[in-house]
This record gives structure tokens, C-alpha cells and sequence, in this order.
């Protein structure tokens, strides 16, 4: 991600985000973010950090190998417990499996020979521990287009009882398998059926379908996937959205167009991609000083830039892959502009469902600004927003990645109350 201005804050994390253990804060905090599903029994602290020891943070096949060491090994364990008829313990240990090879997988770009097998890796464990859930989880296919669209339904029980959903949305680079351990068993626990699915430009999406890439308009896939889910019976009318990070300008986008959402908790809100982008080092006049530069030297000049920062360089290049850009040098890259049609001030008035908008007081002026310009624009009788803060909640990092528990406290707290709903489940 691109250098800030200075005095501006980055839209990713906040400026505690990370445990200090790399120098390079994308590496810091990407180790942190890994950590931090130990909560859903994802990880475990001591092998974590005895990895972190061992990595060269310079050396970006240091980190795969580590974390995709780790993985095997975790996966080894799985299937011996599960041959042995320890359910439980296959469990836990095929979602640390999932969660390191995806970690692993996080820093190999599209070109990078392991980059499909670490992602197939990592959801493969995860399917293997979808059955060993109680009730188990559901792998579902959702056909939208010509593709055939992976997803996750699971639901407190097996009795068709009738409970809420929540359907979950992916960020910008989320794997499906994080979005669950963000909150799909949060969800569960409460007594809510989970929902959540590849779409369009997602990570899984464009790992199996190259020109599955991003767009603007989901409302279209969402539809679909919306249709799909009311074929379960234990769904309902009351059916909730939300988003993470990009994902909250997906929930914000479908909320305009779809009304069988009947509430949607974007957290956090964007309702304009360009002007966020903009904030952040993107504006109009450093771009065109850029193309002024040669562009055999200015694409040589950012590629040596990035190759200092393993990850920094691996996320740019994954952002391109999920618009179908990768094939653009970096000059063609600053020419074009991505988020375009990712604009929907003027639409917002038309959301007229229950909303909570979730931002962090750290996340940078944008994103404020943006989160409190969806509540004042949307036409909603029951609006709030709340502002995470590392003094008041313990946290107050990008979609509380610093302390998801927190994060879903908020927001189940709020849905329960305007679903009028409490499971009373242990």
C-alpha cells in the first residue's frame, strides 16, 4: 500500500496495530492478524512466535516456507487425531492448518509457483473440519454466471427451526475460511445461521476463476446468493449483512438495491472508493507527475521499491490479479482507474433497512468522514454508528482485527436488539 501523507493515518491498521516483533509493519501486522484467530482455536501463541523468530522478514520465501512448514505439520496431527477418533482435536488442529498455509499463502503473488497450492492447502483443511463442527458446516456452491461460486451456510441446529442469518461479506484481501473465524462461529454461538460465499473478485473466486474478478455492481451476484440461501429451512425473513473492510462497501452496496436485507452493518462503511483511494496518496496530481516519468524506468523504479517490502509488493500485486490487471505494467496500472464506478453517495438515500456503522477512531479521516456521511445519507428510522476506541472498547484497529471479540460484541449486541432476539445458547 501506497506511503501516506504525512499526518494521515492508514485506512489498513492502526498505529498500535501489531506486536512491534518485524520492523516491516504490513509483516507486523499480517503476523498479528494471524495471531489473533486463536480466539475460534485457529492458532496457538508459542508456535507463532517461534516461527515469527525464525523468519527473515527481508526474504519472502522465508515466510512461506515457514508458516507452510508449520501448516503441514499441524496437518499431519489432524489426521493422525482424526484416524484415531479424536474429533475434536482434528478439528482445532485442521483450522491452525488453514489459518498458516493461508498466512503463508498471503505473501507469494500470483506469479509464484506455490500461490494456487497454498490456498487449496488451506481450504482443504478447512473442509475437513467442516464435518467435525456440531452441527457440522455446510459447503455449499452458489452458480452464478458461468461460475460456480464456493460458500459456507451453517446454522445453530438441525431441527429447521427458524433463526436469524447473518450473511458475511470479505474484504479486499480475505480468504472465505478468515471471513468465518472473523465471525462465523460468533454467529453460531448466538443462535444466528451463518452465511457467507466467493463473490465476484474475492480471493477463492479469482483462485479458481481467473475472470471471476471484481466489480462494482454486486447487488447482481448477491441476489443470486440471496435466493440460494432462502432455500434452507431454517432461514427466514430476518436477514442480516455485513462487510469487512472492502466488504463494507459490498454490504453498503447490496443494502441499496436488495431489501430482503433487513439490516446491514458495514463495517466499514465506503461509499466512495476513488475519494478514499485519493486520500491515501492517489490523488489526480501525483499521478500524472508519475506518468511523466519514463515508463521502462518508472515500472523498474516501483518494482525496486516494493521488492524491500515482501508483503507490500505481494498485496499490490494480488489488488491488480482481482481486478484482472496483473498482465498491466505498473505505468498502465497508475493510468487506469479501478474504482471508477465504486461510487454510491447518491444512492445511499434509498437504504431504508435498520444500520449500525462500525469505524475505528484510528482508520484515518476518510473513513470517519465516510462512515458518518453513510448514517447522516441513509434513510433509515433506526441508524447508529460506533467509533472503536483502544481506551473505551480495547481496540481500534481496522475491522478490529486487534480484538475480534470486541468487534462482534457490538455488533451482535445491536442485532439482537433489532431482531428482538436472544438464543440464550452456551
Amino acid at each position: 500500500m501506497a506511503k501516506q501523507k504525512k499526518n494521515q493515518k492508514n485506512e489498513r491498521r492502526s498505529p498500535d496495530a501489531g506486536f512491534k516483533i518485524f520492523k516491516d509493519p504490513e509483516m507486523d501486522w499480517t503476523f498479528a492478524r494471524t495471531l489473533q484467530y486463536i480466539y475460534e482455536n485457529a492458532a496457538e501463541v508459542g508456535e507463532c512466535l517461534r516461527v515469527a523468530r525464525r523468519i527473515n522478514e527481508k526474504n519472502r520465501e522465508s515466510w512461506i516456507e515457514e508458516w507452510a512448514n508449520l501448516a503441514l505439520k499441524k496437518e499431519i496431527k489432524a489426521i493422525e487425531s482424526l484416524t484415531k477418533g479424536h474429533r475434536i482435536s482434528a478439528r482445532e488442529l485442521f483450522l491452525c492448518a488453514s489459518n498458516y498455509y493461508r498466512t503463508a499463502e498471503y505473501a507469494t503473488p500470483p506469479s509464484h509457483p506455490r500461490f494456487h497450492e497454498l490456498w487449496e492447502k488451506s481450504v482443504e483443511c478447512f473442509h475437513k473440519a467442516c464435518p467435525l463442527f456440531s452441527p457440522p458446516i455446510q459447503i455449499v456452491e452458489i452458480s452464478f454466471n458461468n461460475f460456480k461460486l464456493p460458500g459456507y451456510f451453517w446454522s445453530p441446529d438441525t431441527t429447521n427451526t427458524h433463526h436469524p442469518t447473518l450473511i458475511a461479506a470479505g474484504g479486499n484481501d480475505t480468504s472465505l475460511e478468515e471471513v468465518f473465524f472473523l465471525c462465523g462461529p460468533a454467529t453460531v454461538r448466538r443462535g444466528y445461521n451463518f452465511f457467507t460465499f466467493e463473490h465476484p473478485g474475492h480471493r477463492g473466486a479469482v483462485h479458481l476463476y481467473p475472470n471471476c474478478t471484481r466489480r462494482h455492481d454486486y447487488e447482481i451476484p448477491y441476489k443470486v446468493a440471496i435466493d440460494f440461501l432462502k432455500t434452507f429451512n431454517g432461514v427466514d425473513d430476518r436477514i442480516a449483512l455485513t462487510g469487512f473492510s472492502y466488504g463494507g462497501y459490498v454490504a453498503t452496496r447490496v443494502a441499496i438495491y436488495e431489501n430482503r436485507i433487513k439490516a446491514v452493518i458495514p463495517n466499514t462503511p465506503i461509499i466512495d472508493m476513488v475519494k478514499m483511494q485519493k486520500s491515501f496518496g492517489g490523488n489526480s496530481r501525483k499521478r500524472n507527475l508519475l506518468l511523466k516519468i519514463p515508463a521502462s524506468y518508472l515500472n523498474r523504479l516501483i518494482e525496486r521499491m516494493l521488492s524491500k517490502m515482501p508483503l507490500q509488493y505481494t498485496l499490490a500485486k494480488y489488488v491488480l490479479w482481482v481486478f484482472g490487471m496483473h498482465e498491466l505494467s505498473w505505468t498502465e496500472v497508475i493510468k487506469k482507474d479501478m474504482y471508477k464506478k465504486h461510487n454510491i453517495k447518491d444512492q445511499i438515500h434509498k437504504i431504508k433497512c435498520p444500520a449500525l456503522a462500525i469505524v475505528s477512531d484510528s482508520e484515518g479521516e476518510e473513513l470517519l468522514t465516510q462512515a458518518k456521511e453513510f448514517i447522516k445519507g441513509i434513510s433509515s428510522d433506526v441508524k447508529e454508528i460506533y467509533i472503536f476506541n483502544l481506551d473505551k472498547d480495547g481496540s481500534n484497529d481496522h475491522i478490529q482485527l486487534d480484538n475480534r471479540i470486541s468487534g462482534n460484541q457490538i455488533m451482535f449486541d445491536w442485532l439482537d436488539e433489532i431482531f428482538d432476539y436472544n438464543a440464550q445458547l452456551i
